[in-house]
C-alpha cells in the first residue's frame, strides 16, 4: 500500500514510509480526563505523498528521527481538521527497518514537496 491510497476510516494493514520530521511531544488530556503524550511524525513514501502519523503514549516515538525508514502494521486512517492522518490504534505498531533505497531519500521527498507548493 502507498500513502496516496490511504483513505480516512480505513485500516492500513501494512505500509513502509520514511520519516521526514518528528514534532516535539505534547501532553494531551483525553476526553476521559487521562493525560497522555502525543507525538506527530511527518511521513512520506514517494514525492508529494505525505501524511501525519499520530503516536499516542509516553515514549512512543522515542528513537524516531528524520530519515529513518519504518514499517507500520495494523494502522488506522482518520480525518482530522480536513486531512488524513494515520494512527496505530490498539493493535497497531511500527518498527524501524533497514533502508534498502526502496523509499526515496529525505532530500528528494522534501525538495519535491517544496517544488509542488511553489
Amino acid at each position: 500500500m502507498k500513502l496516496a491510497e490511504v483513505e480516512a476510516g480505513k485500516n492500513v494493514t501494512e505500509i513502509t514510509v520514511r520519516v521526514l520530521s518528528v514534532a516535539p511531544p505534547r501532553i494531551i488530556t483525553t476526553r476521559g480526563g487521562r493525560k497522555t503524550q502525543l507525538t506527530e511524525v511527518l511521513i512520506a513514501d514517494e514525492p508529494g505523498a505525505t501524511v501525519i502519523l499520530s503516536l499516542w503514549g509516553f515514549g512512543e516515538a522515542s528513537g524516531l528521527s528524520a530519515g529513518k525508514v519504518i514499517k507500520i502494521s495494523d494502522g488506522w486512517a482518520k480525518e482530522w481538521r480536513g486531512k488524513v492522518q494515520l494512527s496505530l490504534g490498539r493493535s497497531g505498531h511500527y518498527e524501524e527497518i533497514p533502508d534498502d533505497d526502496s523509499i526515496p531519500p529525505i532530500a528528494e521527498l522534501v525538495a519535491t514537496k517544496e517544488d509542488v507548493a511553489n
